[in-house]
């Protein structure tokens, strides 16, 4: 079973793609008897193949992302990578859908035990902020290089943008256009990228701020969202 010593695990529910080498030892699959069944040693083959998907095109490049690179980099061969993907954006596509879902949820754990909207929105952005800075390699995937990506990825990053739309679904909320929402979502998201092309992920918190700020004065007013420009982050 996983996480019995000795069996390497087939990859976590709530580990983002890319946060885990994907030539750690204790992922390896030993030749000859181990004593996994296939499907177990293909879960483990696919969440390598992730990982080291993430590692390779956060440093280099989707751009110059190889299928080579990512098999030596997870340990696996070119008939491994083929039999989980057709092809590199079907395993860009399984890397950032995973990591989204992922992000969402946390975020909106932080978001529903807030004890008022603007509190949650705040308690969301830190969240998402925290979890990207302290991720660099998925943020990068998932925020720069999915730009460079085929259809089907940039078509999973605008359905993915869209799902922000559930934190301006709130009772205490006067009803607010989805343009108005996506521009709000479309801020953020640039402001991200900015940080993430000029700067240091780790100093992404530092936005916390502003982008409250950003969210909060056009659906609150001024005079209730200038608390959050001024409060730590």
């Amino acid at each position: 079973m996983a996480g019995q010593p000795g069996v390497p695990e087939a990859g976590g529910t709530d580990v983002l793609p890319g946060s885990r080498s994907a030539l750690d030892p204790g992922r390896a699959i030993k030749p000859g008897r181990h004593g996994l069944s296939p499907e177990t040693v293909a879960g483990i083959q696919r969440e390598r193949l992730i990982d080291a998907f993430v590692q390779v095109v956060s440093e280099r490049g989707f751009a110059h992302t190889t299928i080579g690179r990512v098999t030596e980099g997870a340990g696996v061969t070119k008939k491994t990578f083929y039999t989980h993907f057709t092809d590199l954006d079907d395993c860009f596509l399984a890397a950032y859908q995973r990591g989204m879902d992922i992000l969402l949820r946390r975020m909106t754990e932080a978001y529903e035990a807030a004890p008022s909207w603007p509190d949650g929105i705040r308690a969301a952005l830190r969240r998402m902020l925290a979890i990207l800075a302290a991720e660099p390699r998925f943020a990068r995937a998932s925020l720069v290089e999915v730009n460079a990506a085929g259809p089907q990825v940039r078509q999973a990053r605008i359905d993915n943008l869209a799902r922000f739309r559930g934190f301006f679904e709130d009772p205490s909320l006067s009803p607010v256009p989805v343009a108005v929402i996506d521009a709000i979502v479309g801020g953020i998201y640039s402001a991200i990228h900015v940080q993430m092309e000029t700067g240091e992920a780790e100093e992404l918190p530092s936005l916390l701020p502003a982008l409250t700020y950003f969210v909060l004065l056009p659906l609150i007013g001024r005079e209730a969202a200038s608390p959050y420009l001024t409060s730590e982050y």
